[in-house]
């Protein structure tokens, strides 16, 4: 960063060089948390136990959500049931970090969401124990999932990561996964201005698929 600010101070002619060149920087520590399909098995499992003692199944079913779908915790949370268009197989979020997007999704998510039960007077897909709000207590019980798991170092953001990761091992090429997980790249998100493409939807179908199998 500040070697970013006296480069401008180079262009602008207060500066004649910029020292920060030549300066070594220690490498990034990469931040991702590891992923292996034996890692998400184990989540997988954790689950499963989690369910048959009669856990909090709204809660089960938002992190199922995330593994398969790659979407950030706040966009499966405050996901409504009329964002969710079956027919296209996609979600029409109103709201995400970069706006409204139409996020393609595979059909193993949505048999998943298919499934849910919905709540009258409630419009949300994971809808709170009271009133008409969302669910708010995840991190909490992805904290104490992620411990029975054994599963270090992941948080619900990391399991945007780990589908991702999965879709990877795939061997789906970076621009392919960045349309997956709605990152804001013109020749991307410009294809499917109204609907997901095939290709997109493919994709979004193996990768959900591959996990779903695990879940």
């Amino acid at each position: 960063m500040l070697g970013t600010i006296l480069q401008r101070a180079v262009r602008d002619g207060i500066l004649q060089t910029n020292p920060v060149r030549g300066v070594k920087r220690p490498k990034d520590k990469i931040r991702k948390p590891p992923f292996s399909f034996e890692a998400l098995a184990q989540v997988s499992e954790t689950l499963r136990n989690a369910e048959a003692q009669g856990n909090n199944a709204t809660a089960i079913a938002a992190i199922r959500l995330l593994a398969m779908t790659g979407l950030r915790r706040m966009e499966a949370l405050t996901l409504r049931w009329e964002e969710v268009d079956f027919r296209a197989r996609c979600l029409r979020l109103s709201d995400t970090k970069t706006g409204p997007q139409i996020r393609p999704i595979g059909r193993a998510a949505l048999e998943h969401l298919a499934s849910l039960p919905r709540i009258d007077g409630n419009p949300y897909v994971f809808p709170g124990k009271m009133g008409e709000g969302y669910f708010i207590g995840l991190p909490h019980f992805w904290d104490r999932m992620a411990k029975r798991a054994d599963v270090k170092g992941v948080t619900l953001h990391g399991l945007r990561h780990w589908f991702a990761s999965a879709a990877a091992e795939l061997n789906y090429s970076e621009l392919t996964i960045a349309g997956l997980l709605g990152h804001h790249i013109k020749s991307v998100t410009a294809r499917y201005a109204t609907a997901p493409d095939r290709a997109l939807l493919s994709a979004a179908d193996n990768t959900a698929c591959r996990i779903a199998e695990l879940m």
